[in-house]
């Protein structure tokens, strides 16, 4: 936990200031922290005290241990979130540690796709809610409201993620079938340069078509290309489905 909390801000910068204080990064909180309302500046909660912090973990992880299967993996996820943010174990960062373990426990527990999902724009996006439902398990009684948030902002996740992944639109805006194959070939690669005749060409389109279908592909952006005719290579525009996903989503 602790090396994750390095990792994830050693050196990180905030207008030429380190985003945390040296001594606070990857070390457990050595005071008393508090969870505050930004708007009001009122206490929310008090988390686990510090001398409390290291066996409260450790619970925690042992728990997680025994009891990763008896729930849906949201579940478990929501659960763990919900409990690592009473602790609160780091002096800040503590929200961006949980998110983190949020994505690697539903890895963990057979959501192979989970780190490709916005699941910290969903909370970002209802924030309001976010904050509501968490505050409701303050007392370690009641995981329903939250659970059902958590679950919920999941499958919204998801959602987004496969209307990202989504490229037929991308696809279907070119009206020549050669230059559609291609892109499809192009997209189900794994981003090398490639030549001309590296495409299977499974409908045995002519060689000027082809040649036109590349040609098609580098002036719409999608592709960049090196070398001359016969020697080129091609291969995605770096900045193409970066470009894509930031102007859908």
């Amino acid at each position: 936990m602790k090396e994750i909390h390095h990792t994830l801000f050693t050196g990180l910068l905030h207008d030429g200031k380190g985003v945390l204080r040296d001594d606070w990064v990857g070390v457990t909180k050595p005071e008393q922290n508090y969870i505050i309302n930004e708007g009001s500046g009122s206490l929310r909660f008090t988390p686990t005290p510090p001398h409390r912090t290291i066996p409260e973990l450790e619970s925690l992880f042992d728990w997680y241990r025994s009891s990763r299967y008896d729930y849906l993996a949201p579940v478990v996820a929501a659960l763990f979130f919900a409990e690592f943010q009473a602790i609160h174990p780091f002096m800040d960062g503590n929200g961006r540690v949980g998110r983190f373990l949020n994505i690697a426990i539903l890895r963990d527990l057979g959501c192979s796709k989970a780190p490709l999902i916005p699941l910290d724009t969903r909370f970002f996006r209802t924030s309001e809610n976010y904050y509501e439902f968490l505050g409701t398990t303050n007392s370690g009684e009641n995981y329903s409201l939250w659970a059902r948030y958590f679950a919920s902002q999941t499958k919204e996740a998801y959602k987004a993620a496969a209307k990202q992944a989504n490229l037929s639109p991308l696809i279907s805006d070119f009206t020549r079938e050669s230059t559609r194959r291609v892109l499809r070939w192009v997209l189900g690669g794994t981003g090398e340069w490639f030549s001309r005749s590296d495409y299977p060409n499974p409908s045995r389109y002519s060689q000027p078509a082809l040649w036109a279908a590349l040609d098609e592909l580098k002036a719409a952006g999608i592709l960049e290309a090196r070398g001359e005719r016969r020697g080129r290579r091609y291969r995605l525009r770096s900045q193409f489905l970066a470009e894509v996903y930031s102007r859908r989503f």
